[in-house]
């Protein structure tokens, strides 16, 4: 299937998987994934991540809810990071709770990594290492030199693969915000998940070469959206969407 669609945030888009295709792709990476490495065994980290998750995909539109079969792992990694994958598998690095300090910083991450699902960051991605495959395949049928062929596969990670990397992060991280005001968690506490996050980050690359917004530019994106999540937050709490997810002894 191909297809040009927009995201939730009305970017153009090009897909050329279905849904279904991606989901059977995560669910098969997230098996792997739980066979090879170490599950949390600590009950308060798996309960306190659930509750989280739990409210935030709460949060979702009921056909956003219905389209993915949600699931939460946590795995005993040092690394300070989570992903999802297509299809809803959520995935939790035990290093995270060293930077996200309370309930609303670890909904922060869990509401930008579900942003990446709902707008199909995954099929884009698989589409676009798709599309370079066949640039490069057909550069060699038409006995282009391997110069050639290398500037090809190179300009289009620099030309399109590492810019779109950094409009997807900043897509999911606008997604995210709202998606974790809906849920009653305090947007303001993505800022300060991101100041720890730079303070825990060793030396980066020059944003233009990166492949994630700099922690600079995302706190000021989040700063300006702020306004409109506290409202989308306000309404929430007057709904009765009060999270109160207990980290226990994770902190």
């Amino acid at each position: 299937m191909t297809a040009c669609t927009t995201s939730p945030t009305n970017r153009r888009q090009v897909v050329l998987y279905s849904e279904a295709e991606m989901a059977r792709q995560g669910e098969g990476a997230y098996r792997q994934m739980q066979s090879e490495l170490t599950v949390s065994s600590d009950p308060r980290e798996t309960t306190y991540v659930q509750c989280v998750a739990d409210h935030v995909i709460a949060a979702l539109e009921p056909t956003q809810q219905a389209a993915n079969r949600w699931e939460v792992t946590v795995f005993d990694s040092p690394q300070a990071n989570a992903f999802a994958l297509p299809g809803g598998k959520i995935g939790v690095y035990t290093g995270l709770f060293d930077v996200a300090y309370n309930q609303d910083q670890l909904a922060a991450v869990l509401a930008h990594e579900v942003g990446h699902v709902l707008a199909q960051h995954g099929n884009e991605r698989a589409s676009r290492s798709a599309l370079r495959s066949a640039g490069i395949a057909a550069a060699r049928v038409l006995g282009a030199s391997s110069r050639t062929v290398q500037a090809i596969d190179y300009g289009s990670q620099l030309g399109l693969q590492l810019p779109f990397d950094r409009a997807q992060e900043s897509e999911a991280d606008a997604i995210g915000l709202m998606l974790m005001a809906r849920a009653g968690f305090d947007p303001e506490q993505s800022i300060a998940l991101w100041e720890n996050m730079n303070a825990d980050a060793g030396p980066r690359p020059p944003e233009f070469l990166a492949t994630h917004p700099s922690p600079e530019t995302r706190m000021n994106s989040l700063r300006n959206q702020m306004d409109q999540a506290l409202a989308v937050r306000t309404r929430a709490l007057s709904n009765g969407l009060v999270p109160d997810c207990i980290p226990g002894a994770v902190n």
